[in-house]
């Protein structure tokens, strides 16, 4: 009888510790994830500060839905309003109301798409690329300033774990 007794009685011990030390894990990840969401909660608000920063070198007047919306135009070229709107996650209205305040920034430009006269192409002025180009140098330079002391090593690692994040990211998005 001691004997089921002990056994009894190192079977809960173990649960116990199993328990115990299932909790500590889940405590360290947990703090682990707080770190992380603390970090890049942080991030986000220094890369907003910046993009606000680029779009005042771009023009004075560019706020961020207009900015996110010339950062398309200049990537994937000329677009269709309905385009913007899908990619933006916009509806047409805004996305109209933002091509208008660009072209009065002499931002943008509309033309008739030669594949569907009924629709407008929006595209990014000469002097938008240009000072995209000059505000892309600028944050460019402040962002080599930030990482000056990182190994070759660390960056690869860092620009590996951005993309792993961003590649995460598009798959529930």
């Amino acid at each position: 009888m001691a004997g089921a007794r002990s056994v009894e009685h190192q079977a809960r011990q173990n649960r116990l510790w199993r328990t115990l030390n299932f909790r500590m894990v889940s405590m360290h990840e947990e703090d682990l994830m707080q770190t992380v969401e603390d970090e890049f909660t942080a991030i986000l608000l220094r890369a907003r500060q910046m993009l606000i920063r680029r779009a005042k070198i771009i023009h004075p007047d560019l706020q961020d839905p207009g900015y996110r919306l010339l950062a398309v135009v200049i990537r994937d070229e000329a677009q269709q309003q309905g385009a913007l709107a899908e990619k933006l996650r916009l509806d047409k209205a805004t996305v109209s109301r933002l091509v208008q305040h660009l072209e009065s920034l002499e931002l943008v430009t509309r033309t008739q798409d030669p594949s569907d006269g009924r629709a407008q192409l929006v595209s990014a002025t000469t002097r938008a690329k240009e000072k995209w180009r000059t505000s892309g140098n600028t944050l460019r330079q402040e962002l080599r300033r930030q990482l000056k002391e990182w190994e070759a090593a660390e960056l690869k690692n860092f620009g590996d774990l951005l993309h792993r994040l961003n590649t995460s990211f598009d798959e529930i998005l």
